[in-house]
């Protein structure tokens, strides 16, 4: 039998998974050293809200669904401030994002490009939020915050504080079949800086474990909580109006999930449905999405 070769000991296992995770904390590292051109005019707006808890969304690439985010959020939250974090890489999309939030009062930071990052990839949007953190959150002195996918729609009323309360984070929980490790997805997740260290907080991917955007917080934070005390979102299934026998998406407490519109050209119609849907009858949005 032959004897395995140095290459395959050293990419193995639990030394594959440090040399990983240490490739990408020190590309972090050099990410976020990269400076916004509007970082410092968005850390004083920020800090000047003086809001108790402050929701952030990167924008990839649709100024309709942060349209429709923002519209949704100031009817039915209109006490939650929202930062739009642009990620685009399609060069015509953050031009427009921007003019969105000027004309409608919401904060914009046009975020750094990452480095060695591909295109639609986990890490695009992780490394995103790692910024954020670090370069808006930490600096304008936000101590409650949430992460929202762009194509994420309030359907009603929401007290994202009253979520938060009693534990130190809040949101949809995921879940890798075979490891049982659990972590929160960060298109939908409250966390509270008073009740977590900022040194446990990183929204990188842990793929040794089959964990996407955010599964790394598995290793720093989440196994060391009471999860049989944790209290997460409701999931459940809700449709498109009009187009329920043509795919399920995913409502978390009341909030509709449209998913992968940066991607899928399907999802920018059903985003284009909600759109008009919400534009005719906003309060009746969430009666009509249940299954």
């Amino acid at each position: 039998m032959s004897r395995p070769k140095f290459r395959d000991v050293l990419l193995a296992g639990s030394v594959q998974q440090s040399l990983f995770h240490m490739r990408y904390k020190l590309l972090d590292a050099v990410h976020y050293r990269r400076r916004s051109p509007d970082q410092a005019r968005v850390v004083k707006e920020i800090r000047g809200l003086n809001a108790p808890l402050v929701a952030f969304t990167v924008a990839f690439n649709v100024p309709s669904a942060i349209a429709l985010l923002s519209d949704a959020m100031a009817r039915f939250l209109p006490d939650t401030p929202l930062v739009v974090c642009d990620n685009s890489d399609d060069p015509d999309a953050p031009a427009k994002i921007r003019a969105f939030c000027e004309q409608a009062g919401r904060i914009y930071c046009r975020l750094p490009r990452a480095p060695l990052v591909k295109r639609f990839s986990s890490r695009s949007h992780a490394t995103a939020l790692n910024w954020i953190l670090r370069n808006l959150v930490l600096p304008s002195g936000v101590r409650r915050f949430a992460t929202l996918d762009h194509d994420l729609i309030p359907l009603a009323p929401d007290d994202m504080m009253a979520r938060l309360a009693g534990q130190p984070c809040y949101g949809y929980v995921q879940r890798h079949d075979r490891s049982r490790a659990w972590y929160l997805w960060p298109g939908y997740s409250l966390f509270d800086l008073d009740r977590i260290p900022v040194s446990k907080v990183n929204f990188g991917t842990d793929r040794m474990l089959g964990l996407d955007t955010g599964g790394r917080m598995w290793t720093t934070l989440y196994r060391h909580m009471d999860e049989a005390a944790f209290i997460p979102a409701e999931v459940r299934s809700g449709f498109v109006p009009g187009y329920e026998h043509v795919r399920a998406h995913l409502i978390l407490d009341k909030w509709f999930h449209v998913g992968q519109v940066s991607y899928r050209d399907g999802n920018l119609n059903a985003l284009g449905v909600m759109r008009a849907r919400f534009d005719v009858d906003p309060d009746g949005l969430l009666e009509a999405t249940r299954v």
